[in-house]
């Protein structure tokens, strides 16, 4: 069960403990999604242990983050 350590979550290493998980790009969208409040949706978009290539899931982050606005 996750407890907040680095490790239990990609999403939580790059917003809570500014770990690089994906590339810098990458990373910096998860951010900016969550800022515009699409934290709940980023759950859905991918498997985060089981992520698709880098392209892919920069793709379906720019999509998310278009639509947040």
């Amino acid at each position: 069960m996750p407890n907040g350590k680095i490790g239990d979550h990609p999403i939580t290493d790059i917003l809570i403990h500014h770990r690089r998980v994906f590339t810098n790009e990458i990373d910096e969208l998860i951010r900016a999604i969550v800022a515009a409040g699409g934290r709940e949706k980023l759950d859905g978009l991918v498997d985060w242990f089981d992520p698709p290539a880098s392209d892919e899931l920069r793709r379906r982050l720019e999509g998310l983050r278009r639509a947040l606005g």
